[in-house]
């Protein structure tokens, strides 16, 4: 090619290399101008010059470049809207010599570029490492098809080969000049290869980009679509405004609460789970009421407590007679508080038997101390869930009582009542004790979590109070952890004092009358014939009854004095008699005390004996404890038998029948030892036992007499039947001190050692 003056075409953004072609449109009409020239002038040949910046509208003379394309137009279409649609081909580089400027277009004298001359086996090996590179590079990327293969299929001139691979490579504007302007094909082959080593590494990267996003866009995109299918199904069944309604009520709610971060944080996650959940789903309702309940907990709603120590004592002694040391205790507590302003609450444990008033004492304390009160029962229980909650994977599933009593009392340090913890049970379903120490351990309690709620509960705060009748069954981890409180059995003097100045009172209120009186005697006389329990809830229901009679039968306006004599009038025949002096006439019957979980009673214990051969019959419904005392006692007879004056040969020759009378009960307990050894020795030695005598302890096979509890009930029972000298073991003689003066200075106390004491005051 020789030299040649062609007009100049710009090309911005696009490039046209040799052996391609290209599809351009022009509005320009200065473009359209060399176009035509192209045509009319130059055989339709024109030079495509590629500027560096392609928003430059007037480049200088000086700044174009050196090399440039021979271009060939194969086609040119005008279309109705004033634009030029060409394609043109790519023939070979050319080096512009010279400019030609004219006002209309610019024009430039080209010559073809030098040829090179290469190795041909240095040409081969670069091909194929290029062929390598190639399919390597279609196989992971998607920027490049497998079409440009049959393009180079049977190609061996590396010009040629080197323009065509380029022109279907996805490099920058910026990079692709680069092939424009290098000449050579040897450098151009090797620049390929370089360029797509990087493109390889480069997808690559993003394909390892792309493969960790996937997971997380796949995630969002499930999950915005899902809601969206869920907003678009709920607009169609015209649910969609009821559910955010109710959504806005919650987050308006939880916007008043003083609620911990962490109970915000969980509200939110079950709130969007509330969202996202269809209305048909039994889950719905599930999350809903979780959402209720996390609402609805004092977190950190706390009441003030009242710090008057003097309108304590007096609301507690206007609701309670006696009860000193359970006041005593109280009274310390708030003092402590009050001085140190920490709330280092007690366990309360108050052990006594029914009806002494322990339910109501604790409702006493919570009134005294301006605290809310709730109370739950945990007779019977045998399934740890009613205390922790049960999983909320389980259908009907529920916090536990605790949890549901401190949502009813509506802040965080109220008196809670646990009653009845010593008939707790256990069996497959748990053991509710155990479960009951994370609720009572000051180490544990202030980080306590209920199954169902499942974030940590501050139960330090509360102030527990539990109730028992008989302090041998509470489970002894859970003993470990309370404060032991006994309250005794009232006597009659008390239960007087209670029924005046209580129950009459509360009750002439409740009716509304006025008009009816009692005597002391007729209080006595419903005490001693209607009742027989350690507490005064019978005593209540006995003169409840006698005052609805009252009014039924009385005018409103007479005043009514009640008197001993009228009392079977209204409660009919008495229910119970005191024991007489003629009612034990006989040898082998000595009257024992025992404790009962409704108090002190009178036990007769009775023993006979008909020929044999030392056989022993057992009957009233006893005990393992209580046969065990009648082995001992036999036994320490038998080994003593020389010093009590008994000749031995009776044993091998009678059979003993040892009975306590009231034989539908069931009767048991470490008390009854030195009781069985009178009786068997008044009936060996045909020594009556007046029934004004009783007597309580366990004896040894020594004859050592051992301590024994109840002593209050026991004793109180013993003036309440009409016994005047009680035996008592001299170990328990600290007890026996505590007593009420109304008590003592009705019996002989004779405190024993030994049981030798006791025989030298009845059989010498």
């Amino acid at each position: 090619m020789v030299e040649t003056n062609l007009p100049i075409l710009y090309l911005r953004e696009v490039v046209l290399l040799p052996y391609n072609e290209i599809r351009l449109e022009f509005i320009n009409d200065k473009d359209k101008k060399v176009l035509s020239i192209s045509e009319k002038i130059h055989d339709s040949h024109l030079l495509l010059v590629n500027l560096s910046d392609p928003l430059e509208e007037s480049p200088s003379l000086n700044e174009l470049p050196k090399i440039g394309i021979l271009g060939k137009i194969k086609s040119k279409i005008d279309l109705p809207n004033g634009t030029t649609r060409v394609i043109i081909q790519g023939i070979d580089r050319v080096q512009i010599s010279s400019l030609i400027e004219s006002s209309d277009i610019l024009s430039a004298f080209v010559i073809p570029t030098k040829e090179y001359d290469y190795n041909e086996i240095e040409a081969s090996a670069l091909r194929r490492v290029l062929y390598r590179k190639l399919d390597e590079y279609i196989d992971i990327s998607p920027y490049m098809s497998n079409t440009v293969l049959g393009r180079i299929n049977d190609v061996k001139n590396i010009n040629k080969l080197s323009d065509i691979i380029v022109s279907e490579l996805p490099l920058e504007y910026k990079d692709i000049l680069k092939y424009v302007e290098i000449t050579n094909p040897m450098y151009r082959i090797k620049l390929i290869i370089e360029d797509l080593s990087k493109e390889i590494e480069t997808v690559r990267l993003e394909n390892e980009i792309e493969d960790n996003l996937k997971v997380k866009l796949e995630e969002e995109q499930r999950e915005y679509m899902l809601k969206e299918k869920i907003r678009l199904i709920k607009e169609e069944l015209g649910e969609a405004d009821l559910k955010e309604e109710d959504i806005n009520k919650i987050k308006t709610k939880m916007n008043k609460l003083d609620l911990p971060e962490n109970i915000i944080k969980r509200l939110n996650e079950e709130i969007e789970r509330y969202s996202l959940t269809s209305p048909s789903s039994p889950e719905t309702t599930t999350i809903r009421t979780y959402i209720d309940w996390l609402l609805s907990l004092p977190w950190n709603k706390e009441s003030k407590d009242n710090t008057d120590i003097k309108k304590i004592e007096e609301v507690l002694n206007k609701s309670h007679f006696g009860l000193d040391s359970v006041k005593r205790r109280i009274i310390e507590y708030i003092a402590v508080k009050k001085k140190t302003n920490t709330s280092n609450s007690p366990i309360l444990c108050l052990v006594g038997p029914p009806g002494v008033g322990k339910t109501s004492l604790a409702s006493s304390i919570a009134k005294a101390l301006n605290k809310d009160f709730v109370k739950v029962s945990l007779g019977g229980i045998n399934d740890e869930a009613e205390i922790l909650g049960h999983r909320r994977t389980y259908i009907g599933a529920s916090p536990g009582k605790i949890i549901q009593q401190m949502k009813k009392s509506g802040s965080i340090n109220p008196v809670f009542l646990i009653d009845e913890v010593d008939k707790l049970t256990k069996d497959y379903k748990g053991d509710p004790a155990s479960a009951l120490l994370e609720v009572l351990d000051r180490e544990q309690n202030s980080h306590f979590c209920d199954n169902y709620i499942e974030e940590e509960f501050d139960l330090s705060k509360v102030l527990f109070i539990l109730t028992a009748n008989n302090i041998s069954e509470i489970p002894s981890p859970l003993l470990d952890r309370l404060e032991i409180i006994e309250l005794s059995s009232y006597t009659i003097y008390e239960k007087i004092s209670i029924a005046k100045y209580h129950l009459i009172p509360n009750l002439l209120e409740d009716y509304k009358i006025k008009n009816v009186k009692f005597t002391d005697t007729a209080i006595e006389k419903i005490i001693t014939s209607y009742t027989k329990e350690a507490g005064a809830r019978d005593l209540y229901r006995q003169i409840d009854s006698v005052i609805r009679k009252v009014i039924i039968s009385k005018d409103k306006s007479t005043k009514v004095v009640i008197d001993t004599g009228d009392i079977e009038s209204y409660l009919g025949a008495t229910k119970y008699t005191l024991i007489t002096n003629d009612e034990n006439n006989k040898t082998g019957i000595v009257n024992g005390l025992a404790y009962t979980p409704y108090g002190g009673t009178i036990l007769k214990v009775t023993c006979t004996l008909y020929p044999g051969k030392g056989n022993i019959t057992l009957t009233g419904a006893l005990g393992d404890v209580i046969k065990e005392s009648i082995y001992i006692a036999l036994s320490y007879i038998k080994a003593n038998n020389a010093k009590f004056k008994i000749d031995y040969k009776i044993f091998e020759e009678v059979d003993f029948h040892f009975h306590i009378e009231e034989g539908g009960i069931p009767k048991d307990g470490p008390s009854a030892g030195i009781t069985i050894v009178t009786a068997i020795l008044s009936l060996l030695k045909n020594k009556i036992i007046s029934n004004k005598i009783s007597m309580t302890g366990e004896i040894t096979l020594r004859g050592k007499i051992l301590p024994v509890g109840g002593l209050k009930e026991k004793l109180i029972s013993a003036v309440t039947n009409g016994i005047d000298t009680v035996y008592l073991p001299l170990a328990s003689s600290k007890e026996f001190t505590e007593l009420p003066s109304e008590v003592k200075d009705k019996l002989n106390i004779v405190l024993v050692e030994d049981y030798e004491d006791i025989y030298k005051s009845l059989f010498k």
